[in-house]
């Protein structure tokens, strides 16, 4: 039973979505602060990718930069260079690592494929699972980018007469310095026989990684999808997670394919996003998870209820560019269906950034291959900044749709197999960039590259376009400066990081961490009176 006080609650809550939140933000020193998928230091890994094709399946790293560069590769442990090489400005570098090497192979155990990239100056580095028919890239984050909790993101694991076509969802992690302590809960039981839902820990050194595999065999209760599976370590990690090979969505005599992202940490979830079609498909598949219990999420016309660790899947048509947001942190993920529900191409899965981690230059790399005809870009921005997007020095502004009833953009451009370069012209804003293409069998995306911020963000609603919270009267709101600060400081005196507030006034908090990062932010509640008349609350929840 829902008591009359939750739905009260609920009622309330939405109501706030609706009336809009702005939160006037100022960051503390930039250098500290700032993090994106640039940089100068990568540790990563490969997920274990299916080997259909023994002799075709290989992983490869692209290096891209706006500045020209040399950079090292090493692996594992070694400390002698695997590759030294240079990227030209503007352009790429692309380096094939042994599959015994780099990547990953069954489940729970500890191997030294973890893979190390160092440049003199920033540059972005992406990575490529290929074979035949079964492909996925990441963009990867470097080391200051990188947090100590995740969940993971995968897809149901659709198991296959052929154990080298459909089977685990899994998820790796590697670890950036030695002797990091990792806490692991499982969503499900594990191919190594931890159960779902129980904690078990691991000790990593730099250079080593951990792979964790679903149980997969058919007919088997408690085994499946990994999604929702709780990381938390001592020192930074990187987190990666899919499918070994799927379908999407769970359809017997679907295509297959690999599933493999780069997961951001909680402290950089966000609030507000914008889902745009992926070109030439009649719908796409979404996940929303949530990061914090009793998260209301919006869409459309929907309203989902869901806890901590839960998700939320849907489909949106290819006419349905959508606004999706949340009062509380949430991760979106984007899929592309397989050949038999979508009619060409195979699944991949792709993190979806919020606004709030725009980027303003990406270079980027539109993988060539035979089995690819078709390449594409996604594009979203603020619509004041349209006319201010270039791709490979040539304005987009006239190409940009609006998403309706909102501040943002976006468009849907076709591309050539190569290097390209996405700017905003004006440095103080930017956008959102999402890469994929499609074969008759094959198909893969990615994000071109954003930012990672630390977010000091108040209140339970979204940034729209006021700086006030409506109030009731006899009501008090909870106000939470967000879980990614060491200290915080509110103008009432209090040193917490959420506070209980009652009465009509303004209200800023600081946040500061450990090495330096220091951000303020602030909200005005003003009371207001409400009168409405409930029929019906529906709330959703999917585990």
């Amino acid at each position: 039973m829902v008591s009359i006080s939750n739905i009260m609650r609920l009622v309330f809550i939405v109501l706030l979505l609706l009336l809009g939140i702005f939160s006037s933000r100022v960051y503390g020193d930039d250098a500290v602060c700032h993090r994106s998928t640039e940089g100068t230091d990568f540790w990563f890994g490969f997920m274990e990718g299916r080997n259909y094709r023994y002799n075709l399946h290989y992983i490869e790293i692209t290096v891209t930069a706006s500045v020209a560069t040399n950079f090292q590769i090493f692996i594992g442990k070694s400390t002698t260079p695997f590759y030294t090489g240079s990227v030209l400005q503007n352009s790429s570098s692309q380096i094939k690592i042994p599959l015994n090497l780099g990547e990953a192979t069954g489940s729970e155990t500890i191997q030294e494929k973890g893979i190390h990239l160092v440049s003199e100056n920033p540059v972005n580095v992406y990575a490529l699972n290929w074979d035949q028919n079964s492909a996925d890239v990441a963009v990867i984050y470097p080391v200051p980018s990188l947090g100590n909790k995740y969940f993971t993101m995968c897809y149901e694991p659709n198991v296959d007469d052929d154990p080298e076509h459909g089977r685990n969802s899994e998820f790796l992690i590697v670890a950036s310095e030695d002797s990091t302590s990792v806490e692991i809960t499982p969503s499900v039981v594990t191919d190594g026989g931890q159960p779902a839902d129980v904690q078990f820990n691991i000790i990593l050194n730099k250079g080593e990684v951990y792979q964790v595999q679903s149980l997969n065999r058919n007919n088997l209760a408690g085994q499946g999808d990994l999604s929702g599976s709780f990381i938390q370590s001592d020192k930074p990690v990187a987190v990666y997670s899919g499918n070994f090979s799927t379908t999407v969505p769970y359809l017997i005599g679907a295509s297959f394919d690999h599933l493999f992202e780069q997961i951001p940490p909680l402290r950089t979830w966000g609030r507000e996003y914008y889902a745009v079609p992926l070109l030439t498909r009649q719908a796409d598949r979404y996940r929303v998870m949530a990061s914090e219990d009793s998260t209301i999420i919006t869409y459309g016309s929907n309203t989902v209820l869901l806890n901590k660790g839960d998700y939320h899947e849907f489909t949106l048509s290819f006419n349905q560019p959508t606004r999706i947001h949340a009062n509380k942190p949430i991760m979106v993920a984007q899929f592309s269906q397989s050949q038999r529900t979508d009619g060409t191409g195979d699944p991949f899965m792709i993190i979806l950034s919020p606004v709030s981690q725009s980027k303003n230059e990406a270079t980027f790399v539109a993988y060539d291959s035979h089995e690819i005809n078709s390449y594409y870009v996604n594009i979203v921005v603020l619509t004041s900044e349209k006319d201010n997007i270039e791709l490979d020095g040539v304005p987009l502004g006239f190409f940009f749709k609006p998403f309706a009833g909102t501040n943002y953009s976006y468009t849907q451009h076709p591309i050539y197999p190569g290097n390209h370069t996405i700017k905003n012209l004006n440095p103080d804003r930017g956008f959102l960039a999402y890469v994929y293409g499609y074969g008759g069998y094959e198909s893969y995306g990615y994000g071109a590259g954003f930012n990672l911020d630390l977010v000091l963000d108040i209140g339970q609603g979204l940034n729209f376009d006021g700086d006030t919270l409506p109030i009731c009267d006899g009501q008090s709101l909870v106000l939470d400066a967000g879980p990614y600060f060491d200290t915080y400081l509110w103008n009432t005196g209090e040193t917490t990081q959420k506070i209980t507030v009652s009465k009509e006034d303004k209200y800023w908090a600081t946040g500061t961490t450990t090495d330096g990062c220091y951000q303020k932010d602030s909200i005005e509640l003003i009371r207001i009176q409400l009168q409405f008349t409930i029929n019906t609350v529906v709330s959703k929840k999917t585990q």
